[in-house]
Order: C-alpha cells, then sequence, then structure tokens
C-alpha cells in the first residue's frame, strides 16, 4: 500500500539556520549603504541625504582610503593621507610599479613619438591599477523605497563616494575661489545644515559613464531631523575607520607578483586554462585546430631594455572619462568590505 514518509525536523533545522544566516547579496551587508540611483543610459536619478557630524567627543566626519585593482581583488593602499597629500613615505608596492609604468612610457614616447604602439600594453596596465580614492560618510536618506513602500529618514547609512562627490562636500564647506555664494560653511549642522542632492546621469552608449556634475546642496539650511530621530542617529553611527584595511607590504608584493605572471594565484579555485587543454585532447582535430589558430594570431611586440613587462594583452583601450570611481555595487568591492566588517 503507498504512503507517506515524515520529515525530519533535526535536519530541517539545519537548513533553516543556512537559509536565514547565509550571506545575501541584496541584503543585509549591502542594507548599511546608501544605494546610488539605478539609471539607464540617457536618464538622470537622484537621492537626497544628510551627512552626519562626527560622533561625540571626535572631529573627523569621514574616513579615507585608496584601493588598487589587481588579479580581480581589491587591495587597500598603506599610504594614509596626511595633510591633504597621500604619504609617500609609507612603501606601496604597486604604487610604486605603477609610477614605474608611467616613467618608462614617457621615456618610450619621447623616443619613438606618441603613437609608438609598443606602450599601450604598458598604459594598459598602468590604467588598471591606478589607485581609485573612496571616502566615507555617515548619512541619512531621506526618501527611498523599502519594500514597496517610501520610508523617509533612514539611517544612519554609509555614504561612499569617490573625488568628485567628495570634493564638492568640500567646496560646500569652504566655499570655491570666486564664488562668495559657494560657501555654506558647517553642512552637517544638526539645526541647519544642508541636504545633499546626489544626482547621477548615465551617459549615452555601449559603456554608459555615470557622472554627478549636476550633483550638489539644497539652496537652503533645514534642521536634520527631530530631538528623537537625532538621538537616535546619534547612538546608531557607524565606525567608519573599520572601512579601511590597509594591506601589509609582503601581500602586496604577492599580488603584484602573480599580477606579473611570476608565481601562481594561490586564490584561483580553478584552472582554465587546465581544463581547456585536458578537453581539448579529447578531440584531437579540434586540438590541432585550436593550436594553428592560436599561432596565426600571435602579435610579436618588442619593448626597449629597461621597460617592466607584463603579461596584460597589448591591446589598445580606449581612454575613458573621469567618473565617480567604483560603484558601491561592486562585486569584490563589498566582499572585501564584508569581511572586515565580520
Amino acid at each position: 500500500m503507498a504512503g507517506f514518509g515524515s520529515i525530519n525536523l533535526e535536519e530541517m533545522i539545519i537548513e533553516d539556520n543556512r537559509l536565514n544566516n547565509e550571506p545575501s547579496v541584496n541584503g543585509g551587508f549591502l542594507e548599511q549603504f546608501v544605494p546610488m540611483p539605478e539609471v539607464k543610459p540617457g536618464q538622470t536619478g537622484s537621492v537626497s541625504v544628510r551627512i552626519l557630524p562626527p560622533p561625540f567627543g571626535g572631529d573627523n566626519f569621514y574616513q579615507y582610503n585608496r584601493t588598487h585593482k589587481i588579479n580581480g581583488r581589491s587591495v587597500h593602499c598603506p599610504r594614509p593621507l596626511v595633510n591633504g597629500k597621500w604619504d609617500f613615505k609609507i612603501p606601496c608596492p604597486i604604487c610604486e610599479y605603477y609610477n614605474s609604468l608611467w616613467k618608462n612610457i614617457d621615456k618610450i614616447e619621447r623616443e619613438h613619438g606618441k603613437d609608438c604602439h609598443e606602450v599601450e600594453s604598458l598604459k594598459s596596465d598602468a590604467r588598471d591599477l591606478k589607485p581609485i580614492e573612496r571616502y566615507y560618510y555617515n548619512a541619512i536618506v531621506r526618501s527611498m523605497v523599502l519594500e514597496g513602500k517610501e520610508v523617509k529618514n533612514i539611517g544612519p547609512r554609509i555614504l561612499s563616494v569617490g573625488k568628485i562627490l567628495h570634493t564638492m562636500v568640500f567646496n560646500a564647506i569652504f566655499g570655491v575661489k570666486g564664488d562668495l555664494d559657494s560657501k555654506l560653511g558647517n553642512i552637517t549642522c544638526i539645526k541647519n545644515g544642508y541636504d545633499f542632492i546626489i544626482r547621477k546621469a548615465v551617459t549615452l552608449g555601449s559603456e554608459g559613464f555615470p557622472k554627478y556634475d549636476s550633483s550638489g546642496f539644497a539652496r537652503n539650511s533645514s534642521p536634520a531631523g527631530n530631538s528623537e530621530e537625532i538621538e537616535k542617529w546619534s547612538k546608531s553611527l557607524h565606525d567608519l575607520t573599520k572601512l579601511r584595511n590597509p594591506s601589509d607590504v609582503i601581500r602586496i608584493e604577492k599580488e603584484l607578483a602573480i599580477h606579473r605572471g611570476l608565481i601562481p594565484d594561490e586564490k584561483q579555485t580553478f584552472d582554465i586554462n587546465g581544463f581547456d587543454v585536458k578537453w581539448s585532447k579529447k578531440n584531437p582535430e579540434e586540438s590541432v585546430k585550436k593550436e594553428v589558430s592560436e599561432e596565426t594570431t600571435k602579435v610579436q611586440v618588442s619593448v626597449p631594455d629597461g621597460v617592466p613587462s607584463s603579461k596584460k594583452s597589448s591591446a589598445k583601450k580606449s581612454a575613458s572619462p573621469v567618473v565617480e570611481d567604483v560603484s558601491i555595487e561592486d562585486e569584490d568591492f563589498l566582499k572585501e568590505l564584508e569581511g572586515m566588517e565580520n
């Protein structure tokens, strides 16, 4: 006679714990950040925030950081920002390699002209390793939609911006030379500070670069919130210092050695090339075709002595316009921050 079995509740508890405790890409950690507008090419979106003052007893309301994207990972630059300048006395092998690349590029172009194709791989390498500045603030999101409903004054959340928006914040505080009306003073003041309206436009085209040029502060000052909100916010500020986790020189040198093909990447869990070689041998005819194709597409490029080589492709990259650095939605960036938070 057909029938049914019974549920093993003990095993179900394990699955329940997994589903409720497993990190979510769309929630959890991301909910600590101010979401930037999602807009299509040719459109503009905005989000209004109120940057909060520093915690009680502190005097700094933001945290700086600088990262290198290398081997598919974000490496935090160990050089601190001192008196408005990055401290070059602190060693960073990637920064030093990056500067060396551009010095050699300049040398080759002086000797062979600006159109010398031999420097394209070096320029590509340098652009990939360029240090990217990030700045973090505690902020209140004035309005956003959560679970289908509009909610006001959400936070504190972490506002993560690049150099362009960070510059706008300080221009509002101290003013722009020659424009007396641009000086607002303490934009974080609880009683009569100013909201920051971040406007994001995406350029037309296949790549769709984000632009923030039309962002700015509200024309009129306003209270940050009522007394109950302010008390709640003051007790819930994020420790922004945790978002900067400088890497030590040994780790940075190792990442650079991996990048240059000197040592294997131990964090690469799947050997793509090895897999391709293994399965291409299953069909000898296809394997021969692949080898012939690779030989006919090889390009020989000679680089003068003394120029650091790279495993990067020499394919020419078009110069990218200045954008607000990297998106907060960048998966590797979030993984890096989540690791520090935990």
